[in-house]
C-alpha cells in the first residue's frame, strides 16, 4: 500500500530546481545561417510519364524537352474563373484533375480542345503528359499547328 507524502523543500533548494530547467532562449541552431535557398527542395521532373528524376539528375537531352514543355505550357491561354449570372447545367462546375469546383476567381488555364482546369492542377499535369485528361488529344500538337499558321 503507497501512502502519499510530502517532502518539505527548503526555498534555496526550489529556487535552484527551478532555475536549472528554465528553457534556454539563447540557444541558435548550428545551421541557422543557411539561407533559404539552400534548404529548398530539389524540383522533381518527369522524363516520361513513368520516369520520377530530381532536377539535378536529369541528362542535358531531357533538360532541354522539359524546358522546352514548360515553355509550351507558359503559352497556353490562362484566366479567371467567373461562372457569369446564369446557371447553366452544361457550364464546367470543376476541375477533373483535382475534383474540387471551381469558385470564382481561381485562375484557369484554357486547353486547344477548349477544356479548362486550375492552372495548378493542369501545369501539374502536362509536365507528366501533355495530352487533355479529359478528352486525351494531345496538346503539344496544337500549340504546334497554331505556331505554324501564325
Amino acid at each position: 500500500r503507497l501512502a502519499a507524502f510530502s517532502v518539505p523543500f527548503s526555498d534555496e533548494i526550489v529556487n535552484s530546481i527551478e532555475h536549472q530547467f528554465q528553457p534556454v532562449l539563447s540557444y541558435t541552431h548550428p545551421l541557422a545561417f543557411l539561407t533559404f535557398q539552400e534548404h529548398a527542395p530539389i524540383p522533381v521532373y518527369h522524363p516520361t510519364p513513368s520516369q520520377t528524376r530530381l532536377a539535378t539528375q536529369l541528362t542535358e537531352e531531357e533538360q532541354i524537352r522539359i524546358a522546352q514543355r514548360i515553355g509550351l505550357i507558359q503559352h497556353l491561354p490562362k484566366g479567371i474563373f467567373d461562372p457569369g449570372s446564369e446557371p447553366s447545367e452544361k457550364k464546367i462546375k470543376e476541375c477533373v484533375i483535382c475534383m474540387l469546383d471551381f469558385v470564382y476567381g481561381d485562375p484557369i488555364r484554357f486547353l486547344p480542345c477548349l477544356h479548362i482546369y486550375h492552372v495548378h492542377c493542369i501545369d501539374d499535369w502536362l509536365m507528366r503528359s501533355f495530352t487533355c485528361p479529359s478528352c486525351m488529344e494531345p496538346v503539344d500538337a496544337a500549340l504546334l499547328s497554331s505556331y505554324e499558321t501564325n
